[in-house]
């Protein structure tokens, strides 16, 4: 297969690190989960039939719903996250208030780190990439947690942080322009010399786009193993899994 961006136009490869690179949908099931196991661990086995695995699952749905049917500024994260806690865990003797809903999800943010892992193919991908593109970073993560999973999970061998792009509590954040521009200036390169790539449609995608940036999106459950669309003149290629970058670059 042909190239479809090559190092004569592209100097730099932006990516996104949660979902991106990092699996953290899996980081926070395994986290979930083993928090459930410590809250219920001193419990009799026969004294519930509902296992963690349940709990989760219950959880991921309500989750799902109450997305589909409650508007971004009628429940706030926090209001949502309980409730949908409540819900899971409601075959439990356990009250599900505000207070122990914090402590449940502090927990699962510490576990979250020891969990941390990479989609396969990445570590591979990114060798290849390194050979010919300068990559770097662009993400709305918490720094503190980026910069462990940088090390943790041996990215620091292929970016640096001072290619780590953050956005902060009161900053800018993606799809902001400002998180795009931070960035470009730092690198000293244009907008046509990069490309950004992430699983997030608005952030990633029509954020860059919007500042001069290609783009690839990564979407599993695209019906095309690869595909390309444009948004305005900027070009965004669409495919399934982050190994298919070298396909492509």
């Amino acid at each position: 297969m042909k190239s479809l961006f090559s190092p004569s136009q592209k100097k730099v490869i932006f990516m996104d690190m949660n979902n991106t690179l990092v699996d953290r949908r899996r980081c926070f099931d395994l986290a979930f989960i083993e928090t459930i196991d410590d809250f219920t661990a001193r419990w009799e086995p026969d004294d519930f039939t509902w296992s963690s695995q349940d709990a989760l699952q219950s959880y991921k749905l309500e989750w799902s719903r109450q997305r589909k049917i409650t508007s971004r500024n009628a429940m706030s994260q926090e209001e949502m996250r309980k409730s949908c806690l409540s819900k899971a865990l409601s075959p439990f003797p356990v009250s599900v208030n505000t207070g122990f809903s914090r402590t449940f999800f502090d927990q699962v943010e510490k576990l979250e780190d020891h969990h941390v892992s990479l989609f396969a193919g990445v570590k591979e991908t990114l060798d290849q990439l390194a050979e010919r593109y300068k990559l770097a970073i662009i993400s709305n993560g918490v720094r503190s947690r980026m910069e462990f999973s940088l090390t943790k999970l041996g990215l620091d061998q292929w970016i640096s942080r001072d290619r780590l792009f953050s956005s902060s509590k009161e900053g800018i954040r993606k799809p902001q322009r400002g998180m795009y521009e931070m960035a470009l200036q730092v690198m000293q390169v244009t907008p046509a010399e990069c490309v950004m790539v992430g699983n997030s449609w608005k952030n990633d995608v029509v954020g860059s786009t919007k500042c001069g940036l290609d783009a690839v999106w990564i979407y599993p459950a695209h019906f095309k193993k690869l595909s390309e669309r444009r948004i305005g003149k900027q070009k965004v290629i669409i495919i399934r899994t982050f190994p298919q970058l070298a396909q492509i670059f």
